[in-house]
């Protein structure tokens, strides 16, 4: 991991062994933090969150590693969008606290993330908030099993708990931001229900060619496995201490894939490549508001496409002023194939109705424009 950039002294002592420490579910935090940031968020502190509402949220779907991230970071940086931040599933039960104490004690950390790839992640930006959905959808955290829910699983109170949580991301924003943004993989066998939760919500979904992906997921799950391992080392994770993790969606045929080929098998990850891309043609046509982009249309011309999304998700313009948003859309380039991807023909194999599909086997395969309706 590249050298992390710690903001003050403070920032350092209280923040440096967490960010060693990253992973897609944090480990547990430390017993007396958490009981003191609950009393002080119970006691001290007083959230109102009459009049915030959860106005067209945006879900930017796809599997792992079709580029996700990259369009993530740029929509994160609209001033209209609010959005789990890295700070916020450490706490999860008392993170409004967090984040005051965090902005007030100007608490702050960059650095490349875990996976080794480049890509820059700060205590302030975003997170996938897996264990909070996890928590409200009443996940298993170690079952691969597929449960789709809809919103009649739920009783009133469980539905009002997703509710009032998410209004307590918008309240951390200080009603500077007022468009709730999520983007995780582990969402998508639940488009139905996030339909039934958010009727006039924005769906995003972004497709990249099979052969890079399933390779690059591979890597993920191995990354992963190697961090996994230094956190248990380390003082133990809390979750994942004994039983293994595996953080691909639970698609119906996951559980199958991986007792049959392992979960860092190119038969597991190109057949959930095909798996999500099905899953989404399922239920594209049920969804309020739904657009597709290709991962590689999107980074051969980002400004255009941006633009085009931030008018589907009915954003506003960005203004020339906003310099973190342009410096980060400059730095967006197609990526280089590794030299250790293999398996094309493999890959192409599974999945060439799809492939097909999405243009990827045609040498007329042009840039398009994001399909919406």
């Amino acid at each position: 991991m590249a050298d992390a950039h710690y903001r003050n002294f403070l920032s350092w002592l209280l923040l440096k062994r967490g960010f060693e420490r990253q992973f897609i579910v944090p480990p547990s935090p430390p017993a007396w933090a958490e009981r003191f940031l609950s009393w002080y968020e119970r006691r001290v502190m007083t959230i109102d969150l009459a009049g915030i509402t959860i106005d067209r949220p945006i879900f930017l779907i796809g599997i792992h590693r079709s580029g996700t991230t990259v369009l993530q970071d740029l929509m994160c940086l609209h001033p209209h969008v609010a959005f789990i931040n890295n700070s916020m599933p450490t706490f999860r039960h008392c993170f409004c606290a967090a984040e005051r104490l965090r902005k007030r004690l100007r608490l702050h950390v960059r650095g490349e993330r875990v996976l080794h790839d480049g890509v820059e992640v700060a205590t302030d930006s975003p997170n996938e908030g897996v264990v909070f959905w996890q928590e409200w959808l009443k996940e298993d955290p170690h079952d691969l099993t597929c449960v789709r829910r809809r919103i009649e699983d739920f009783t009133p109170a469980e539905i009002e708990k997703i509710y009032t949580a998410i209004k307590k991301v918008l309240w951390c924003y200080d009603g500077k931001a007022n468009r709730f943004f999520c983007k995780n993989p582990r969402l998508l066998p639940h488009l139905l229900l996030l339909k039934d939760l958010f009727p006039d919500a924005k769906f995003i979904h972004i497709v990249r060619d099979a052969r890079q992906c399933a390779n690059s997921m591979v890597k993920l799950y191995r990354l992963e496995q190697a961090q996994l391992d230094f956190i248990r080392r380390t003082g133990g994770h809390g979750v994942y201490d004994e039983k293994p993790f595996i953080s691909f969606p639970r698609l119906p045929r996951l559980k199958e894939y991986v007792e049959t080929y392992g979960p860092d098998s190119i038969e597991t990850t190109a057949r959930l490549w095909n798996d999500a891309i099905d899953e989404v043609n399922r239920v594209r046509d049920h969804l309020p508001a739904f657009c597709e982009v290709r991962f590689e249309d999107f980074v051969r011309s980002p400004r255009a496409h941006i633009e085009r999304l931030f008018e589907f998700c009915e954003l506003p313009p960005i203004e020339p002023e906003n310099k973190r948003f342009w410096e980060k859309l400059r730095g967006v380039r197609e990526p280089s194939s590794p030299s250790s991807y293999a398996h094309f023909d493999r890959i192409t194999e599974i999945c060439r109705e799809n492939l097909e599909r999405y243009g990827y086997l045609s040498d007329a395969s042009a840039a398009k424009p994001p399909h919406a309706r």
